[in-house]
């Protein structure tokens, strides 16, 4: 089973979205801030990081910067889900070696077709029904 981290200090963002990914089959864990994700992150070992941009304790950007410097997690796909949408603050996740970038609010749909992209290669057979 996958296992995603996901990170939001939205307390109902967190769970709408971890509901969603455990409804589809998924391993979540949680982190509510920045300094706790970059923890989890290499305390856990997860296979794909769902990231806002904006935490208390250390910003989004910086958790990404650091994961990304860190051997042992710098191959971790990470997608960003934040209400900002301005063009710089798509170049820099880009640069600091996002994989995408998703502006809230999403559906779940969209969610989960971007979380199945990169843990299963976009492969429409393996797609999980949350519906059933």
């Amino acid at each position: 089973m996958e296992r995603i981290l996901v990170v939001d200090d939205e307390k109902n963002i967190l769970l709408v979205i971890s509901k969603s990914l455990e409804i589809a089959g998924y391993d979540v864990i949680k982190a509510k801030d920045g300094l706790e994700a970059v923890e989890k992150a290499g305390e856990e070992d997860p296979d794909l990081i769902l990231l806002d941009l904006r935490l208390p304790k250390m910003n989004g950007f910086l958790v990404l910067e650091a994961i990304k410097d860190d051997e042992q997690t710098t191959d971790i796909p990470v997608i960003v889900i934040s209400a900002r949408s301005t063009e710089e603050d798509f170049e820099r996740v880009f640069s600091l070696g996002a994989c995408d970038y998703l502006v809230k609010p999403i559906d779940q749909k969209t969610l989960l077709n971007a979380v199945e992209k990169y843990l299963e290669g976009g492969n429409e057979n393996g797609k999980k029904d949350i519906n059933n």
